[in-house]
């Protein structure tokens, strides 16, 4: 048997969006609903005159009231054109002033329908024009003045919802411009610090290549490792503890390297905290600062001490060294350097009115740095899930272990 294409009706790929058919119906009822509205005013209108005088039947009211309310109807479209065409941008007392020939316009137009169509209903027309106008002119020029505060009612709450729809979307684009203002200030400070850490760190490589060329070697090894843990860092504005320690190990295998014996850095850190999340590159520079400034200037052993504790809703950090402490007259907000001053314009920007940033010289002597921020858990790395290196870093200093 031959089947020819014929035989089966052609398919429509014309597929109808549910939406979109609800849009169009909604389209329509808007359209149809001021003429809806007005027969329905005058069908109370017509049922009020039928309870005064039932003996009259419902013809004679729904005649009388159903022409007049049924031509406004159809012509509050218009009207609500003519409104928007040439009131828009006008004051409410210009607008007001504009229907008063509008007024007399639209209500001499309906009278002129409404007197075309007269024979229709009554079999003829009235004996006098003047006086059909007259009679009607007050009451009709009273409902396009209903129609007309209406319509402008309307135009004016469009108005305000378009205008708050703009402010939400200008609250929202200025929310992201700062929120992308803020980010971009928080990576700046946080480049401020690679800078300065990789120039202290040539500098101290730099009195090695000479004298002892195989510790500079080591150290430009070190320094490798180093600045590759940097660049996974830089690209956010915040890390977890333990990501955060993982960078400080690193950097402390360059110290190590420079000082061998000289030099002593405990970290100890409570297992829950590990998944706090902190500003990326805090340590690294308090730590620094308490070894350059703390340890360095003095012949004998030197110690750091690293702390990180969860105490309820708060992060606590605290840096001390047992070195020479500060100058006589020394201030954080007057006389902290760059490692200090970034620390503190980053923790306002991430945690404005809700950090903690205090050094203070310790009474046995040395200097201690404390931090607190919100406690803020990392739900992508839990304390089980840290990588390798900080693992195994916060195992030995929970555990009161000293790293050399």
């Amino acid at each position: 048997m031959t089947v020819h294409s014929d035989d089966f009706p052609e398919s429509d790929d014309r597929v109808e969006h549910p939406g979109a058919a609800r849009g169009a119906w909604t389209a329509h009822a808007r359209a149809f609903a001021p003429l809806a509205a007005c027969a329905f005013v005058g069908l109370v209108f017509s049922g009020q005159q039928y309870l005064l005088r039932p003996e009259r039947g419902w013809a004679d009211p729904l005649i009388g009231n159903m022409p007049q309310w049924l031509v406004w109807g159809l012509l509050v479209p218009l009207i609500g054109w003519t409104d928007r065409r040439f009131g828009a941008g006008r004051t409410l007392w210009a607008r007001a002033l504009m229907h008063l020939p509008l007024g007399i316009a639209w209500t001499l137009i309906a009278l002129g329908i409404r007197f075309a169509i007269r024979p229709v209903l009554h079999g003829g027309y009235p004996p006098s024009v003047i006086r059909f106008m007259a009679e009607r002119f007050p009451w009709d020029l009273m409902i396009y003045g209903a129609i007309a505060a209406l319509a402008v009612a309307r135009d004016y709450a469009a108005d305000a919802r378009r205008r708050e729809r703009e402010a939400a979307r200008l609250a929202l684009r200025t929310a992201k411009l700062e929120t992308g203002l803020a980010e971009a200030r928080l990576h700046a400070l946080g480049g401020q610090l690679q800078p300065h850490f990789l120039f202290n760190a040539l500098n101290a490589i730099s009195a090695y290549t000479e004298d002892e060329p195989q510790r500079a070697r080591r150290l430009m090894a070190q320094l490798g490792e180093l600045l590759r843990a940097s660049l996974d860092h830089a690209a956010r504005p915040e890390v977890t503890l333990a990501q955060e320690l993982a960078f400080l190990e690193a950097y402390l295998g360059i110290e190590r390297a420079r000082f061998e014996d000289r030099l002593t850095v405990a970290v100890h850190a409570e297992e829950a905290a590990l998944n706090a999340r902190m500003p990326v590159f805090l340590l690294q520079p308090l730590v620094e600062n308490a070894i350059k400034h703390g340890i360095v200037r003095r012949t004998a052993h030197g110690r750091v001490d690293v702390q990180a504790w969860r105490e309820g809703d708060v992060l606590r950090l605290h840096v001390r060294d047992d070195g020479v402490g500060l100058p006589s007259g020394w201030t954080l907000g007057q006389n902290s350097g760059v490692g200090l001053r970034n620390a503190r314009e980053r923790l306002e920007r991430l945690y404005p009115d809700a950090h903690h940033l205090s050094v203070a010289r310790r009474p046995g002597g040395g200097v201690i740095v404390e931090v607190a921020i919100p406690f803020r858990a990392d739900s992508a790395h839990a304390p089980d899930e840290s990588p390798g290196a900080s693992a195994t870093t916060m195992a030995g200093a929970a555990d009161g272990a000293v790293v050399r």
